[in-house]
């Protein structure tokens, strides 16, 4: 059924011999060899591009939060870690219950967050999905300003300590003074009693 049948075979004396000879060996080498082998090239090429395109999304997938979009890198050097941030806040399995839940339940059931997210996602926004955001680091990044905070604070109750000291030190001199009026006026009571009596 090929190309072979319509040609006539020749045997070795014949004087075309050489030539179909030659004809048969470039018809191997072009059509079979390299042809097959463009073809395969392209069929391994295929095959490269879509391993590394897997394995570029599996990497995504392991180094990326899915919920939030936040980087492994995110959570070097921080309390909390990139598996743990996944498995106890941003666990994939967890939004998807709350839509599933939002579907079965009926809308006058609702609390107010669960209105609010069943609205959005009858609007289609994906607003209420946490975008490059979670509490871990939000609080760790409050934590990381605490030394400000804290170098305020010490610099406000320096500066009240130092008021409170004077204020002290002004009701002292009060206290002195008071006690020495009292004095002075017990004393002239005193006298003047003693020289009322007397007389």
């Amino acid at each position: 059924g090929g190309v072979g049948e319509v040609l006539a075979s020749l045997s070795s004396s014949d004087p075309l011999f050489s030539l179909r000879l030659v004809y048969d060996l470039l018809y191997y080498f072009i059509i079979i060899i390299i042809v097959l082998n463009l073809i395969f090239g392209v069929i391994i090429d295929t095959f490269a591009a879509l391993r590394s395109q897997k394995q570029e999304k599996e990497l995504l997938l392991r180094n990326t939060c899915f919920i939030c979009g936040l980087d492994r890198k995110a959570f070097d050097n921080r309390d909390t870690s990139f598996e743990a941030h996944i498995e106890s806040q941003h666990e994939p399995w967890n939004y998807l219950y709350f839509v599933v839940l939002l579907r079965t339940k009926e809308a006058t059931e609702f609390t107010g967050p669960e209105s609010y997210v069943a609205n959005m996602i009858e609007q289609g926004d994906l607003e209420w999905f946490p975008r490059l955001k979670t509490l871990s680091l939000a609080m760790m990044e409050e934590t990381d300003n605490e030394p400000a905070a804290y170098a305020t604070l010490n610099e406000q109750l320096k500066q009240t300590t130092g008021l409170v000291k004077q204020l002290s030190d002004q009701l002292n001199e009060l206290k002195e003074k008071v006690c020495s009026m009292v004095c002075v006026c017990v004393c002239v009571c005193v006298c003047s009693c003693v020289c009322s009596c007397v007389c």
